[in-house]
């Protein structure tokens, strides 16, 4: 090597840092994007259980012309002044079910999923025919 040429190992490692970089700072927004969309996947999933325990209710009260009693024993649920509420602890949620109006020949209730923490996850209204009615 003579005195006018220079080694080319410094530019060759400030190559190889700034794709280092970039790979990082790429993985760090494919990461982000991987939370978020296991975030939004277990929101879905937890919506559609609190649906569906909010529907199951309805089809309990219709069927038993509600009779929440009844409908406190097929769902071990407790019964509360003005309606129940049903804990299930492995999704981490409480149903309760409020009675709204009471008419000689209709019953209606607001029936409402929440969190551990009292969010509301979903909300429904139902409504039933009282039993010997017609």
């Amino acid at each position: 090597m003579t005195g006018n040429e220079r080694s080319k190992a410094p530019l060759a490692l400030m190559e190889q840092i700034i794709m280092i970089l970039v790979f990082a700072l790429a993985s760090a927004v494919c990461l982000e994007a991987f939370v978020y969309a296991d975030r939004l996947s277990r929101n879905g999933e937890q919506s559609h259980t609190a649906m569906t325990k909010a529907q199951q209710v309805a089809e309990y009260c219709k069927a038993n012309q509600g009779d929440l009693d009844k409908v406190c024993g097929a769902l071990a649920a407790v019964r509360t002044e003005d309606g129940l509420t049903a804990a299930y602890p492995e999704e981490d949620m409480v149903l309760s079910l409020v009675l709204t109006e009471d008419t000689a020949y209709v019953q209606k209730a607001q029936v409402s999923v929440d969190d551990q923490e009292g969010n509301e996850i979903y909300a429904i209204e139902i409504a039933w025919q009282k039993e010997g009615q017609s």
